[in-house]
């Protein structure tokens, strides 16, 4: 293990795309640096020589509460399967893990690969490193990544000629510009939410002295050519005059002293996608799903037969409830999940695609996405319209990424704003490139907070992360409703903090899609059906990795924990267990009191469910109290934490009931179900367990966190949490 290897792999896995443009640029820059290697997906480990690589550098991010992403799990399962101890012997690992602390299995994929690794007789040449989302990836992954490059000369052989060209373009890239006079204007915005600080501009506006001083390296002071133009695009874009602008960011620009360096700034993305034109095409409906988009399933383009709105208007929240004919394809359990394929928000589309682009008067034009380092979302675009690019296949409103600043200063032709775009990426303005995040902006807004700002589409799609499914827990049962999929969902639509108005992707498209219903009015929900069947949503069931579905034992005692919209996957997991409790009476054979026997053979289920207010945002109600009278369900508690002399939460209603619950889950083996909100709900539901091991069971807490673990393992505790 002494002796140097000749060369690296990179296998990465990636739910969102961040774990793969990470592996990527490390890849990328390896190369420059004088380094061999390759770079795969995980799922495609067998392409790899993974077998015989002397050093191996794992990516992955994190999916629900702590599961390999879709893409990892080819890999992991292969890895667990391995009966050798000396597999990879040869190996020298490292691990870059993307968490979210939010979660309490927090990082848990790169945790447990690591330990695989180690079983299977690989040794670690560089601590792993374990980077929270929750206070921002790149506080960890850059410094890891820095330090990785002094590591890596220890283990890998390098072209020293590559290496010293790399190591002088690193120290020029260390001082970009020097700021030496800074005087901004004051610039006031209405604020109700925060106190906007001092010397804030919407966007850069520099004074000439800066400007005058401004010194930056040739190589990043050209602007690149001019946009060509575009042929065809929609009339509603073309004849336009009115698209959305943008909301330009509030950017304080107080820390960028006279006489300041910036620094760590990150490299200008790599060019991969190039345009090329194939000729005239019928542009699609905005629910037709281009060939390019990838999904874990076949897509279904299911009916939607009624849509339900199950809260008050002056509920804090939207909710409804979809029902959805999908017909025989759709082959599922109560617990499993399914995506939506929602395209971005059309006015979103255009606006970015007037504000980008100078186009001729004419036809829609398909592209081919071309390009050796494409990203894996783009690899199939073939023969596609700017417009379903935009739509399908690059996500405009997640978090923005460092690097796209940094690209964006590229083709930014004013000076002014240039200096800016620099600042928020370098170390310097990261308590910038934090508030702007804090801002949830828009591509759009970004581009509106500088004018000048002119970037080609193709080196956007370079950046820009894909546009993912958005996932949802099926709420009824196949026995019940086959070939329908039940679905409920908040409508996310709420202001930033400074009071911007900012909305999600999927569920204000599927409310628009449906009519945006009234909202519940009296004791019942608002109804509305659709027997035409001609509003079509392009889904796909999604396998279950997390085996958080019924057991196949009915005789099983179920405790079901589900504040807010947590709720959905257990009404099919209760109207699961109704149908069959009714097939099993038609059977027969159940004695002379069928009822009792009936009991017997169908353990108890309690559930505790959390909502704010009862005659506002109780959702199903009336199943819930039905199961509940027919005893199906055995208890129901409620916490409503609004509206009511004691503010309860579910953990509160565990809380007291302890006694009850540990002879439910130790004496009768009942299994718990977590369902909902990662961040305050599911940690105080985990720590009820803990006390509860701790007063009736007399462990300690490491102890009772251990047990809880186990639990996990055998599917006695299961989670489907988000943040």
């Amino acid at each position: 293990m002494a002796d140097l290897s000749s060369s690296y792999l990179i296998l990465w896995a990636s739910q969102t795309g961040n774990a793969e443009w990470i592996a990527k640029n490390i890849h990328s820059e390896a190369k420059q640096r004088g380094y061999l290697g390759e770079c795969f997906v995980m799922d495609d480990y067998e392409k790899s020589n993974l077998d015989k690589a002397g050093v191996i550098i794992f990516v992955t991010s994190n999916t629900g509460d702590g599961d390999p992403p879709d893409n990892g799990l080819k890999l992991w399962r292969f890895l667990r399967r391995q009966k050798q101890p000396d597999y990879l012997a040869h190996a020298r690992v490292t691990i870059l893990g993307l968490g979210d602390t939010n979660y309490s299995n927090f990082n848990n994929t790169g945790k447990r690969l690591e330990r695989k690794a180690k079983e299977l007789g690989a040794t670690v040449f560089y601590p792993k490193g374990l980077a929270d989302d929750a206070e921002g990836l790149e506080l960890v992954v850059d410094p890891w990544i820095e330090k990785l490059w002094d590591v890596l000369p220890n283990v890998l052989v390098r072209d020293e000629a590559l290496a010293k060209a790399a190591e002088a373009e690193a120290q020029a890239e260390m001082v970009v510009q020097k700021v030496e006079d800074l005087t901004l204007e004051p610039y006031s915005m209405k604020a109700r939410k925060r106190t906007l600080p001092e010397n804030v501009e919407k966007y850069v506006d520099l004074p000439n002295s800066l400007v005058d001083k401004y010194s930056i390296d040739d190589r990043t002071n050209t602007l690149p050519p001019p946009v060509e133009k575009y042929t065809g695009l929609p009339n509603s874009i073309l004849n336009n005059k009115n698209h959305h602008p943008g909301h330009p960011l509030v950017i304080d620009l107080a820390g960028l002293e006279p006489g300041a360096k910036l620094t760590a700034l990150p490299k200008v993305p790599a060019a991969g996608a190039k345009l090329g034109r194939v000729g005239p095409a019928t542009p699609n409906a905005a629910t037709t799903v281009p060939d390019f988009v990838n999904v874990p399933g076949d897509i279904i383009y299911a009916a939607i037969s009624q849509v339900r709105c199950l809260t008050t208007k002056d509920a804090l929240k939207r909710t409804l409830h979809l029902e959805l004919d999908a017909g025989e394809e759709a082959q599922f359990e109560p617990g499993d999940a399914f995506g939506v394929v929602a395209p971005n928000d059309e006015s979103l589309v255009e606006a970015v695609l007037a504000r980008l682009t100078t186009f001729e008067e004419g036809y829609q034009t398909l592209y081919d996405v071309q390009g050796e380092s494409l990203p894996s979302h783009l690899q199939k675009a073939k023969s596609v319209t700017l417009v379903d690019l935009l739509r399908y296949g690059v996500d405009l409103t997640s978090s923005p990424r460092k690097a796209l600043f940094r690209l964006l200063a590229d083709y930014t032709s004013d000076a002014k704003e240039k200096t800016t775009l620099m600042y928020i990426c370098s170390k310097q303005g990261s308590s910038q490139f934090n508030a702007v995040r804090d801002q949830v902006p828009t591509l759009l807004d970004i581009l509106a907070s500088f004018p000048s700002c002119r970037p080609p589409i193709e080196r956007l799609l370079d950046v820009l992360p894909p546009h993912n499914p958005r996932y949802y827990s099926i709420a009824n049962s196949p026995l019940k409703h086959p070939g329908k999929i039940h679905f409920a969902f908040n409508v996310v639509d709420y202001t930033n903090v400074y009071d911007v108005p900012r909305k999600g992707v999927a569920t204000p498209w599927l409310d628009h899609l449906t009519g945006v219903i009234p909202h519940k009015t009296t004791g019942k929900p608002t109804v509305v059906d659709f027997p035409s069947r001609s509003i079509r949503v392009p889904v796909f069931l999604k396998q279950n990795t997390n085996a958080f579905v019924l057991p196949t034992d009915t005789a099983r005692p179920l405790v079901l924990i589900g504040p807010g919209t947590g709720i959905a996957p257990f009404m099919g997991f209760v109207q699961h267990r109704h149908e069959q409790r009714r097939i099993r009476k038609t059977m027969g054979g159940v004695g002379m009191h069928p009822s009792r026997d009936i009991q017997k053979e169908f353990g108890d289920i309690w559930v505790y469910y959390g909502f704010r207010e009862r005659h506002k945002d109780y959702l199903f109600e009336e199943e819930l109290e039905g199961f509940a009278k027919d005893g199906t369900i055995s208890k129901l508690e409620l916490a409503v934490s609004r509206g009511t002399d004691q503010k309860m939460y579910v953990q509160d209603l565990l809380r007291r009931d302890s006694r009850q619950l540990y002879d439910m889950i130790i004496n009768k083996d009942a299994a718990i179900y977590v369902c909902g909100d990662a961040k305050g709900m599911a940690k105080g539901v985990q720590d009820v367990l803990v006390d509860m091991l701790c007063e009736h069971q007399q462990l300690d807490k490491l102890e009772a966190n251990k047990l809880l673990i186990e639990w996990m393992g055998s599917r006695k505790y299961l989670r489907d949490l988000w943040a």
